[in-house]
């Protein structure tokens, strides 16, 4: 498998650890008790364990881990496990505030994760039931988003192990601190952050090295053989008990500087697998000529314009009724993607499968073509400026925002860029994580103009705990945003998994840079 990046740290949930190299190598190895399919919905690891909704109001839920599950060095995954794993994403010790440019100024943060805690996450200290080895969570709110909370992280004897503390000094710490309390910062516990500092730091590279291969502990089926700056190689674990057992005996995972040294390894017929990102025709063309089968789909990165505060209401209606998205849709993305359409959603898109099928049935979209003349209309046939931020170095981007000076031309718009220091009245950019409907309803209403009842819809979205209630919620925040003319969807951007000759069950991923999903069906013809 090809991917482009360095390996730079066996913890991808840091803050520097993040990269889209380390989260592939995070995906083969790391088993936790749910994961996304290639719609990005929630799969739950029916071989670990189960998660469990045990109550709505308080939201309880409960973790359950089988029996003779272990870490690739022969370790049960335990209760502890988890209970570490909780005490990593909740933020539940920190006290720390922070100035305007989020630096620390007072207190403490331990766990320096590349995801900061959700504050409609929060939940009591867990509960160990030791005997029927679950451990549960009680809410201070209903979440919505409860069943994508996984737990299970680095594990908690090797983390001790790296911190010089044992592993029941490390429980007892998170058993008994007190919680953080921003207005009143404490001593910082000194086995939390020795903890702290071993999850931040100890499982990265040395500077001009790799990451030791012993750090690599995992729960999934694979163990590391061996590391180079080159490439990872996997061995699959014949003690493995879990659901995800591979058919194939090995795995190599080659890493590429950039795109188009990973294009030309899957060309040569070096890497058997990989995700190649957006091509271009030409790109598609020499890896379908070569022998390569390329799948193309959906992401979940969609470009969006959207207005900003204080742009005038017939602004925004008339710039939206002037832009023409079937055409925008054939001209950038129909000769790599024939079956792409225009986007018809702020919060998701065709890379959620029939989640985006259920939430744009009836959210009020608006047409996906042009309307010059209604678009005059809304402005009573006065001329209008719509100064427009983009990003000048995407060429996606810039290629719309030309297309936005034509079309806006015929209804009366100058369209025009926003020079430095100007305000803008709308911003076109990329945006993405929209595989939950609770975190895209939160950034996107963070974003521009809210339409009416948008924050209350979003408030009863994040607590709604049945995903029939979480649709029901997101349709009316985008019903909102269409109404307010808050902005227009215009395409998701594509992706591409490329599979060489002899290589079967790989399937297609809507993850930008994610490996394909099940890798454990992968299979090898030998020729």
């Amino acid at each position: 498998m090809g991917v482009v990046g360095s390996l730079t740290s066996f913890n991808a949930a840091t803050a520097q650890g993040a990269t889209s190299a380390n989260r592939a190598v995070s995906s083969l190895l790391d088993e936790r008790l749910g994961s996304l399919d290639g719609d990005l919905q929630v799969v739950p690891n029916n071989g670990l364990g189960r998660i469990t909704r045990v109550e709505g109001d308080p939201l309880t839920v409960s973790y359950e881990l089988f029996p003779d599950r272990t870490w690739s060095d022969g370790t049960p995954v335990s209760l502890d496990d988890l209970l570490f794993g909780w005490a990593v994403s909740s933020h539940f010790f920190d006290d720390a505030t922070y100035d305007a440019q989020g630096q620390i100024v007072s207190g403490t943060r331990y766990f320096q994760t590349a995801v900061p805690a959700d504050p409609n996450a929060r939940t009591e200290r867990p509960t160990l039931n030791r005997a029927k080895d679950t451990l549960t969570l009680v809410y201070d709110e209903p979440f919505a988003d409860w069943n994508r909370q996984w737990m299970l992280d680095r594990p908690v004897h090797v983390v001790a192990q790296k911190a010089g503390v044992s592993v029941q000094q490390l429980i007892s710490a998170i058993l008994s601190t007190a919680k953080g309390d921003p207005s009143a910062p404490a001593t910082p516990n000194p086995v939390l952050a020795a903890a702290a500092a071993a999850w931040n730091t100890g499982f990265d590279a040395p500077a001009g090295g790799v990451p030791d291969a012993s750090s690599a502990v995992a729960a999934g089926p694979w163990k590391v053989s061996a590391v180079t700056a080159d490439a990872v190689t996997l061995e699959r674990r014949d003690d493995y008990l879990g659901a995800h057992f591979p058919g194939l005996t090995g795995l190599v995972v080659r890493f590429f500087p950039d795109r188009a040294a990973q294009l030309a390894a899957v060309t040569a017929g070096e890497v058997d697998v990989a995700n190649v990102g957006d091509l271009d025709p030409t790109q598609l063309a020499a890896l379908t000529d070569a022998g390569v089968q390329v799948t193309t789909g959906p992401t979940t990165q969609t470009l969006q314009l959207r207005f900003a505060d204080g742009t005038p209401a017939a602004l925004r209606q008339a710039m939206t009724l002037s832009l023409d998205r079937d055409s925008l849709v054939k001209e950038l993305l129909q000769k790599v993607r024939p079956e792409a359409r225009p986007l018809q959603s702020f919060l998701s898109s065709p890379a959620t499968g029939q989640l985006y099928n259920d939430l744009t049935a009836g959210n009020n979209a608006p047409g996906t073509s042009a309307d010059p003349d209604a678009a005059r209309s809304a402005l009573e046939d006065r001329a209008a400026v719509l100064r427009v931020s983009y990003d000048s170095t995407d060429d996606v981007s810039s290629a719309v925002f030309t297309r936005l000076v034509t079309m806006g031309a015929k209804a009366g718009i100058a369209v025009r860029a926003a020079s430095a220091g100007e305000q803008a009245e709308a911003t076109l950019s990329w945006v993405g994580e929209d595989e939950s409907l609770y975190r895209s309803s939160r950034d996107r209403l963070a974003e521009g103009v809210d339409g009416p009842d948008a924050q209350r819809a979003f408030r009863k979205l994040t607590n709604d705990t049945d995903p029939v209630d979480v649709l029901a919620s997101a349709k009316d925040i985008d019903r909102s945003l269409f109404t307010a003319y808050a902005g227009v969807p215009l395409f998701e951007r594509t992706g591409a998994v490329a599979v060489g000759k002899g290589v079967g069950g790989v399937a297609y991923t809507s993850e930008p840079d994610g490996v394909p999903p099940s890798f454990w069906a992968w299979t090898v013809t030998t020729p």
